[in-house]
């Protein structure tokens, strides 16, 4: 990740990138909501922690384990103190998160489309749920026209008057269709793979079974 690219970090809930990243915080609360009633101190995965603007909606009693491949994520986020954030890690891009053990909840916010193989990083992934854990997944919609307009027009000047280009940083592009295949192959039931209001981006949910 360069350096300028770091920088859509502190756009994201900024007009207009937040027309994009509004409808996920409210798609993510719900999320977390739900993996914090299910009892006792739920451990959550957060994978590529960004600047973790979700977290004033994370409920009192989750406890988060952060990774992120940037450096920079890991230390901001050390810097808040905040007890909800248990650790925060530096990985590897192709680092096994398996050694972190088991999670009642995992969610990868903008991620997946980063990964060049990210059907069996899913399954991966997945695994890692205990049983009924759940999984949240947000991703690029590039099955409808309006996301692929603007990345090859506006969000493209917008990236290289900030040095740098859109075209190869999401190596994995998903539709709804081939998101909820992959969700169902990793095997999770009761996949749901919802669009944003604006058609703009992709919500995938699923649980692991008992």
């Amino acid at each position: 990740m360069s350096g300028d690219y770091f920088a859509n970090h502190a756009r994201a809930l900024r007009f207009p990138w937040s027309l994009y990243h509004r409808p996920l915080e409210r798609s993510l609360a719900g999320f977390l909501t739900r993996v914090g009633a299910a009892g006792g101190r739920p451990r959550v995965l957060v994978i590529g922690g960004g600047f973790l603007h979700e977290l004033p909606l994370v409920p009192e009693v989750v406890r988060l384990t952060v990774v992120d491949v940037d450096p920079r994520v890991t230390e901001r986020l050390d810097r808040i103190g905040d007890p909800r954030v248990e650790r925060c890690l530096t990985i590897a891009p192709n680092a096994d998160l398996r050694p972190l053990g088991e999670f009642e909840g995992i969610y990868a916010k903008e991620v997946i489309e980063h990964i060049p193989a990210p059907e069996p990083y899913l399954a991966a992934i997945a695994a890692m749920l205990a049983p009924e854990g759940r999984l949240w997944l947000s991703t690029p919609n590039y099955g409808d026209a309006a996301l692929p307009l603007l990345e090859a027009t506006v969000l493209e000047l917008v990236g290289r008057l900030s040095g740098y280009s859109r075209r190869d940083i999401h190596p994995s592009r998903f539709t709804a269709d081939r998101l909820l295949s992959a969700m169902r192959e990793a095997g999770l039931d009761e996949v749901e793979v919802t669009k944003t209001p604006l058609r703009l981006a992709l919500v995938g949910q699923g649980r692991r079974a008992a």
